[in-house]
């Protein structure tokens, strides 16, 4: 099997690669600043409607797979321990034999609270609310206040 990036014959994409993987993980840590955090996340693939309005704490993973984008809007809150995550197995009676991927968009003014997980191609309306430890597999709509596993929507934020 012939790979482009090999530690024989180290290629540009390969340096290209660990660069984003290295900015990804720099970004997750305690001693960044969330301007900066925010920055990082940027030259990794994470695409921001106004990056300075969107404070993302620590420890937050964004798992953007090839041919996948993340969206994020303005005024959002990502607390820490959060994961965002672009694909999801597709189960089967052998198995996991493939990955579905896509994108997530996160709107305007929304809140995420706490390790919460956001995974499969889903998109979060404005002004949503999403509880702390929260599973949210499904399209969110605006003004929707949300928690638990799976998501379920509790009340309105109006």
């Amino acid at each position: 099997m012939n790979h482009k990036a090999t530690w024989d014959k180290l290629s540009f994409s390969f340096f290209k690669k660990a660069i984003k993987f290295f900015l990804l993980h720099i970004s997750m840590q305690f001693f960044i600043p969330p301007s900066i955090r925010t920055m990082f996340l940027q030259l990794h693939g994470v695409k921001f409607k106004k990056r300075k309005t969107v404070f993302i704490g620590t420890n937050v993973l964004f798992d953007n797979l090839r041919n996948t984008q993340t969206y994020i809007g303005e005024n959002v809150t990502i607390t820490t321990g959060v994961k965002i995550i672009n694909h999801f197995p597709v189960l089967s009676t052998k198995g996991v034999l493939e990955y579905k991927m896509g994108n997530i968009a996160i709107g305007d003014n929304v809140f995420i609270g706490m390790n919460s997980l956001i995974i499969k191609p889903v998109t979060i309306g404005n002004s949503a609310v999403i509880g702390a430890g929260t599973v949210v597999t499904k399209d969110i709509p605006d003004n929707a206040i949300v928690v638990g596993n799976p998501a379920r929507i509790i009340g309105s934020n109006k």
